[in-house]
């Protein structure tokens, strides 16, 4: 009986002292806080809201243009020209620690049979896309977590918003497109050549505009009642949280951009359209892009209004595939959530125009969707770039409706993530690139601090895409590390709630991140580790034998 230890007695004997202290100060503040009440120990952990965007932005800031993403510079012509260079061609030099990402530009240039330099932008992100959507297997496809089988997992999550939602999930937009094959009714027959259309994120507001003609656009009796209805709706139609923020020109993209597509023709006969030469890559590995289309902001000429409002909408990730990571079965989760959230975002967008608002869904195109979030009142921005929520940490995905409806935004609300990311530094310690900064606090970025991919003059911690998506190549699929082992990413367990109390609690917060360690919680930190400890092998075991969700 005396080893049988209770949560709440857990509590009371390991932190209590701690806890009447945090709520004791909280209780004293002089700032207005919203309770989070924690059941399992009665523990009162303060919110707070705020009304300006909490994070400091330079006068010298400026929208990020779209064509500038990553994953759009990976299809541009000139960015195929020359060899990529990371923020930092050494950080030994800054943690004193090894670099395990310095030779992935290398190393992936040779696996295209190129030696004596490094990987262009273009070369890295075709040989990461031509593994993730399965079009050759991944290097390492007899390891557990790269086999065939997880392949086609991955891909049939990702299907939707491949072939549905029109794939925005590298920035593409303004909407995204997808070409189908029509049928003869009659004979039932596919026809041979694509008919090339707008996805779920599409921009079509006529509906919009005949409810209008008509009379019918439906008026609410308050702003408030619309804001709590186009909340309630967003959640039935499927969004795990929702919130509202104004429309603020800074996170909308200076430019839209979509890669060039080219026709090819399969075995069967058939066109199908890709934004690399995918015969030259299959015969030889050569990778040949063919750039961009690009077109200037503008949300009269392709929307049709100018929005007042956007929705937020973030969609949690299936836990027990990120338990895999740095696998490629890891990345069914997202894939399953950018591909559920197009169908949510379009359906909310339905809702908006049957009443006679003008809507535009939209998923990573259009703008910047972490900034919005957390005006949004959704979450905080970590030291990995991505937004920590409350209830699921950063294992969600961000999705926008865009409209024109009055409504009343949410606050942003800070719960201690910022404070916690500047001593946990758990992201960076599992980032295989050391991509992500270990600087103790977050700084104004200034040009030089960052790669071309990252937006500079706001307040956060730098995290080089170049270096990150070099190991995405090398590893044949999205990496997923630094989402598994945040303190943040938690399930409704006891355990798992001491690390998320403690992270409220001053006096305890810089050690929150051991008790993830003590308890065994999403394996070892360090990367190599996880590999070679069998962590990550037994993990893929364990979701493929275990059909019950984890909650």
């Amino acid at each position: 009986m005396a080893n049988n230890v209770s949560r709440r007695s857990f509590f009371k004997t390991s932190l209590m002292g701690a806890v009447a202290v945090a709520v004791a100060s909280a209780a004293a503040a002089k700032e207005t806080f919203n309770p989070l009440v924690a059941e399992a120990a009665d523990v009162v952990a303060p919110i707070k809201e705020t009304s300006e965007f909490p994070y400091t932005v330079d006068a010298k800031y400026q929208r990020f243009p779209g064509n500038k993403i990553y994953y759009q510079r990976v299809f541009d012509t000139e960015e195929n020209k020359t060899p990529m260079k990371f923020v930092h061609d050494d950080v030994s030099e800054i943690t004193g620690k090894k670099d395990t990402g310095k030779e992935l530009p290398r190393i992936n240039a040779e696996k295209l049979g190129i030696k004596g330099r490094n990987a262009t932008v273009s070369e890295t992100g075709v040989i990461f896309f031509s593994q993730h959507d399965g079009t050759v297997l991944p290097l390492r496809q007899k390891e557990l977590g790269w086999r065939a089988l997880d392949v086609a997992l991955c891909t049939a999550a990702w299907s939707v918003e491949y072939n549905y939602n029109g794939f925005t999930a590298p920035g593409s937009g303004p909407a995204g497109v997808i070409a189908h094959y029509p049928i003869n009714p009659e004979t039932n027959e596919m026809a041979k050549e694509p008919v090339v259309i707008q996805g779920m994120f599409n921009w079509d507001n006529s509906k919009a505009e005949e409810r209008q003609s008509q009379g019918r656009q439906w008026k609410f009796n308050s702003a408030d009642e619309a804001s709590l209805i186009m909340k309630k709706a967003a959640r039935f139609l499927g969004a795990d949280l929702a919130g509202i923020a104004p429309y603020d020109d800074r996170w909308t993209y200076a430019n839209w951009s979509r890669p060039k597509l080219k026709p090819f023709k399969e075995a069967d006969g058939r066109t199908i359209y890709y934004p690399y030469n995918v015969e030259k890559y299959l015969k030889n590995r050569e990778v040949e892009v063919f750039g961009l289309d690009v077109v200037e902001a503008d949300w009269e000429k392709y929307a049709g209004f100018q929005p007042k409002f956007v929705i937020a909408m973030a969609f949690e990730m299936d836990y027990e595939a990120y338990r895999t990571a740095p696998s490629i079965l890891h990345s069914a989760a997202p894939g399953k959530a950018y591909s559920n959230m197009g169908e949510v975002a379009y359906k909310l967008a339905v809702f908006l125009r049957e009443m006679g608002y003008n809507a535009i869904p939209t998923g990573n195109d259009t703008s910047l969707s972490v900034p919005i979030a957390v005006q949004a009142g959704l979450g905080e921005a970590g030291r990995h770039g991505q937004l920590i929520t409350q209830k699921f940490g950063p294992r969600v995905r961000i999705a926008k409706v865009y409209t024109d409806l009055e409504l009343v935004p949410d606050k942003p609300r800070s719960f201690g993530v910022r404070e916690f990311c500047r001593l946990c530094l758990k992201c960076a310690d599992a980032c295989p690139p050391q991509a992500i900064s270990r600087e103790k606090e977050a700084r104004i970025l200034q040009r030089e601090d960052c790669g071309p991919s990252e937006s500079p003059y706001t307040l956060k911690w730098e995290v080089d895409s170049h270096r990150c998506n070099s190991f995405w190549a090398y590893n044949g699929g999205d990496c997923g590390n630094c989402i598994s082992v945040c303190s943040w990413n938690k399930i409704d367990q006891w355990n798992h709630d001491v690390a998320r109390i403690a992270t409220q609690i001053p006096l305890v917060q810089d050690a929150a991140r051991k008790f993830d360690e003590w308890f065994g919680y999403n394996g070892p930190v360090n990367p190599e580790e996880r590999i070679e400890s069998g962590y990550v092998a037994n993990m893929v075991k364990d979701f493929w034998k275990d059909t019950e969700p984890t909650k």
